[in-house]
Protein backbone atom coordinates (compact mmCIF):
# COMPACT_ATOMS: atom_id res chain seq x y z
CA UNK A 1 0.00 0.00 0.00
CA UNK A 2 1.35 3.42 -1.01
CA UNK A 3 1.50 5.79 1.94
CA UNK A 4 3.95 8.29 0.50
CA UNK A 5 3.50 11.99 0.46
CA UNK A 6 1.46 13.58 -2.31
CA UNK A 7 2.69 17.10 -2.97
CA UNK A 8 0.01 19.69 -2.32
CA UNK A 9 -0.65 23.20 -1.10
CA UNK A 10 -3.05 23.80 1.75
CA UNK A 11 -5.00 27.04 2.06
CA UNK A 12 -6.76 27.90 5.29
CA UNK A 13 -10.38 28.99 4.94
CA UNK A 14 -12.22 30.54 7.86
CA UNK A 15 -15.28 28.32 8.20
CA UNK A 16 -17.11 30.77 10.44
CA UNK A 17 -16.85 33.59 7.89
CA UNK A 18 -19.86 34.17 5.61
CA UNK A 19 -19.14 32.79 2.13
CA UNK A 20 -19.37 36.21 0.45
CA UNK A 21 -16.61 37.44 2.80
CA UNK A 22 -14.24 34.53 2.14
CA UNK A 23 -11.17 34.82 -0.05
CA UNK A 24 -12.06 35.43 -3.69
CA UNK A 25 -10.14 32.35 -4.89
CA UNK A 26 -12.20 30.16 -2.53
CA UNK A 27 -15.47 31.72 -3.70
CA UNK A 28 -14.52 30.93 -7.31
CA UNK A 29 -13.88 27.24 -6.72
CA UNK A 30 -16.26 26.29 -3.91
CA UNK A 31 -19.33 25.10 -5.77
CA UNK A 32 -21.30 24.54 -2.55
CA UNK A 33 -19.71 27.30 -0.47
CA UNK A 34 -18.17 24.69 1.83
CA UNK A 35 -14.88 23.05 2.61
CA UNK A 36 -13.11 20.93 1.60
CA UNK A 37 -12.40 21.79 -2.01
CA UNK A 38 -9.61 20.27 -4.08
CA UNK A 39 -8.25 21.82 -7.25
CA UNK A 40 -6.23 19.22 -9.14
CA UNK A 41 -4.86 20.05 -12.58
CA UNK A 42 -7.70 22.53 -13.07
CA UNK A 43 -10.40 20.09 -12.01
CA UNK A 44 -12.39 21.27 -8.97
CA UNK A 45 -13.78 18.69 -6.57
CA UNK A 46 -15.93 19.42 -3.53
CA UNK A 47 -17.00 17.20 -0.65
CA UNK A 48 -14.49 15.09 1.25
CA UNK A 49 -15.64 11.68 0.02
CA UNK A 50 -15.56 12.76 -3.64
CA UNK A 51 -12.04 14.07 -3.03
CA UNK A 52 -11.01 10.81 -1.34
CA UNK A 53 -12.34 8.76 -4.27
CA UNK A 54 -10.50 10.97 -6.77
CA UNK A 55 -7.18 10.77 -4.92
CA UNK A 56 -7.43 7.02 -4.28
CA UNK A 57 -8.02 6.33 -7.97
CA UNK A 58 -5.54 8.87 -9.32
CA UNK A 59 -2.66 7.81 -7.07
CA UNK A 60 -3.70 4.17 -6.58
CA UNK A 61 -3.65 4.60 -2.83
CA UNK A 62 -6.03 3.37 -0.12
CA UNK A 63 -8.47 2.04 -2.69
CA UNK A 64 -9.56 -1.39 -3.84
CA UNK A 65 -8.15 -3.99 -6.19
CA UNK A 66 -11.50 -4.93 -7.80
CA UNK A 67 -15.02 -3.60 -8.41
CA UNK A 68 -16.47 -5.46 -5.44
CA UNK A 69 -13.91 -3.74 -3.21
CA UNK A 70 -14.77 -0.33 -4.67
CA UNK A 71 -18.46 -1.04 -4.11
CA UNK A 72 -17.78 -1.85 -0.44
CA UNK A 73 -15.70 1.32 -0.05
CA UNK A 74 -18.45 3.36 -1.70
CA UNK A 75 -21.07 1.89 0.63
CA UNK A 76 -19.03 2.95 3.66
CA UNK A 77 -18.49 6.44 2.19
CA UNK A 78 -22.25 6.85 1.76
CA UNK A 79 -22.88 5.46 5.26
CA UNK A 80 -20.39 7.97 6.68
CA UNK A 81 -22.06 10.87 4.86
CA UNK A 82 -25.56 9.81 5.90
CA UNK A 83 -24.88 8.57 9.43
CA UNK A 84 -21.64 9.20 11.28
CA UNK A 85 -20.80 12.28 9.22
CA UNK A 86 -24.11 13.80 10.21
CA UNK A 87 -24.36 12.79 13.85
CA UNK A 88 -20.90 13.08 15.35
CA UNK A 89 -19.67 16.33 13.72
CA UNK A 90 -22.94 18.11 14.48
CA UNK A 91 -22.84 16.91 18.08
CA UNK A 92 -19.18 17.97 18.24
CA UNK A 93 -20.02 21.40 16.80
CA UNK A 94 -22.81 21.98 19.32
CA UNK A 95 -20.64 20.92 22.27
CA UNK A 96 -17.57 22.90 21.23
CA UNK A 97 -18.88 25.94 19.38
CA UNK A 98 -22.63 26.49 19.88
CA UNK A 99 -23.65 26.27 23.51
CA UNK A 100 -27.04 27.80 22.62
CA UNK A 101 -28.07 24.91 20.32
CA UNK A 102 -31.49 23.39 20.96
CA UNK A 103 -31.11 20.78 23.73
CA UNK A 104 -33.43 18.32 21.99
CA UNK A 105 -31.41 18.51 18.79
CA UNK A 106 -28.13 18.10 20.66
CA UNK A 107 -29.56 15.07 22.44
CA UNK A 108 -30.66 13.58 19.10
CA UNK A 109 -27.17 14.12 17.63
CA UNK A 110 -25.63 12.44 20.69
CA UNK A 111 -28.00 9.48 20.62
CA UNK A 112 -27.48 9.02 16.88
CA UNK A 113 -23.70 9.28 17.29
CA UNK A 114 -23.80 6.57 19.96
CA UNK A 115 -25.78 4.33 17.61
CA UNK A 116 -23.30 4.98 14.81
CA UNK A 117 -20.37 4.18 17.11
CA UNK A 118 -22.17 0.98 18.15
CA UNK A 119 -22.43 0.03 14.46
CA UNK A 120 -18.73 0.72 13.86
CA UNK A 121 -17.77 -1.18 16.98
CA UNK A 122 -19.69 -4.27 15.79
CA UNK A 123 -18.15 -4.03 12.30
CA UNK A 124 -14.63 -3.85 13.72
CA UNK A 125 -15.11 -6.71 16.18
CA UNK A 126 -13.18 -9.25 14.08
CA UNK A 127 -11.23 -7.16 11.60
CA UNK A 128 -8.66 -4.40 11.61
CA UNK A 129 -10.29 -2.14 9.01
CA UNK A 130 -13.76 -1.67 7.53
CA UNK A 131 -13.07 -3.56 4.30
CA UNK A 132 -10.31 -5.76 5.71
CA UNK A 133 -7.43 -3.46 4.80
CA UNK A 134 -7.05 0.28 5.36
CA UNK A 135 -8.83 2.29 2.66
CA UNK A 136 -10.37 5.69 2.17
CA UNK A 137 -13.49 4.25 3.85
CA UNK A 138 -11.51 4.14 7.10
CA UNK A 139 -10.14 7.65 6.54
CA UNK A 140 -13.64 9.00 5.92
CA UNK A 141 -15.32 7.26 8.85
CA UNK A 142 -12.49 8.09 11.26
CA UNK A 143 -12.04 11.73 10.30
CA UNK A 144 -13.98 13.48 13.07
CA UNK A 145 -13.33 10.74 15.62
CA UNK A 146 -9.58 11.34 15.35
CA UNK A 147 -9.96 14.75 16.96
CA UNK A 148 -11.15 13.14 20.21
CA UNK A 149 -12.00 16.56 21.60
CA UNK A 150 -15.61 15.99 22.67
CA UNK A 151 -15.34 14.95 26.29
CA UNK A 152 -18.96 13.84 26.48
CA UNK A 153 -18.33 10.89 24.12
CA UNK A 154 -15.77 8.58 25.68
CA UNK A 155 -14.46 6.30 22.95
CA UNK A 156 -13.36 3.70 25.51
CA UNK A 157 -17.03 2.71 25.49
CA UNK A 158 -16.35 1.42 21.96
CA UNK A 159 -13.10 -0.56 22.34
CA UNK A 160 -13.01 -1.86 18.76
CA UNK A 161 -13.37 1.69 17.45
CA UNK A 162 -10.61 2.86 19.77
CA UNK A 163 -8.23 0.11 18.56
CA UNK A 164 -9.14 0.89 14.94
CA UNK A 165 -8.30 4.57 15.46
CA UNK A 166 -4.97 3.52 17.00
CA UNK A 167 -4.22 1.45 13.88
CA UNK A 168 -5.01 4.44 11.66
CA UNK A 169 -2.84 6.73 13.80
CA UNK A 170 0.04 4.24 13.51
CA UNK A 171 -0.05 4.27 9.68
CA UNK A 172 3.11 5.68 8.07
CA UNK A 173 2.84 9.42 7.57
CA UNK A 174 -0.25 9.89 9.77
CA UNK A 175 -0.63 13.34 11.30
CA UNK A 176 -3.31 14.70 13.59
CA UNK A 177 -5.86 16.73 11.57
CA UNK A 178 -5.08 19.92 13.49
CA UNK A 179 -1.36 19.50 12.68
CA UNK A 180 -2.12 19.04 9.00
CA UNK A 181 -4.23 22.20 8.93
CA UNK A 182 -1.89 24.33 11.03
Amino acid sequence: MFMGKIEHEYEHVGIFIPFNECQENFQKVSEFGEVPVLVDDGQVLAQSNAILLHLARKFDVLGATNEAGWDKITSWLFWEANRLGRSYPNFRYCKLFDKSADAGLVSWFETTAHGDLDRLNRELENKDFLTGEMTIADISCAAYLLYQDVEVIKLENWPNVEKWLDRIRSAPGWQHPLDVMA
